[in-house]
């Protein structure tokens, strides 16, 4: 792969990490579906507060939409429609044969109404270059969020704190 191959495929995939937050942030299912994910998608998620630690996670595109769904049905603070994530300071490494990468990043969410800092936290991203574009293949999270947010995911998807 070239400079200008590799240049290109680090900024798509920074579009794609901006676009998957972006269509989450307003629930926009089909975009998540057909431009973010791919088929084989695993989203992990672990999240902290002070009042404990909760794991989940999701595999499979259909699967992975299904919990988003819950989750933006439940009584978490993104379910109110008034949370902006914000992902950056990416670090992307595409594989030298062009077809796969790794990225990481920086995530902030934040509540359009109060500006407080809902979460913060860190991001691990495996891409895949399909003949559409860039999906991502699987997603790791681990954020600290507020204890409000951690009983109502907790309460959503039946978790338990370790």
């Amino acid at each position: 792969m070239d400079a200008a191959e590799e240049a290109l495929a680090h900024a798509q995939i920074a579009s794609l990490l901006s676009l998957y937050y972006q269509a989450l942030d307003v629930g926009d299912f089909d975009t998540l579906e057909t431009e973010v994910m791919a088929e084989d998608a695993t989203w992990q998620v672990i999240q902290l507060a002070t009042n404990g630690r909760v794991e989940d996670e999701a595999s499979g595109r259909d699967e992975v939409l299904a919990w988003f769904k819950r989750m933006l049905s439940g009584d978490v603070t993104m379910s109110e429609g008034t949370v902006r994530h914000y992902i950056n300071t990416h670090v992307i490494r595409v594989e030298p044969n062009g077809r796969a990468a790794r990225s990481t990043s920086h995530l902030q969410a934040v509540d359009t109404v109060t500006m407080a800092n809902l979460a913060c936290g860190f991001v691990w991203a495996e891409h895949v270059k399909t003949e559409v574009g860039w999906r991502i293949r699987h997603y790791k999270v681990e954020e600290r969020i507020t204890d409000k947010d951690m009983e109502a995911f907790k309460a959503t998807f039946g978790l338990e704190y370790e």
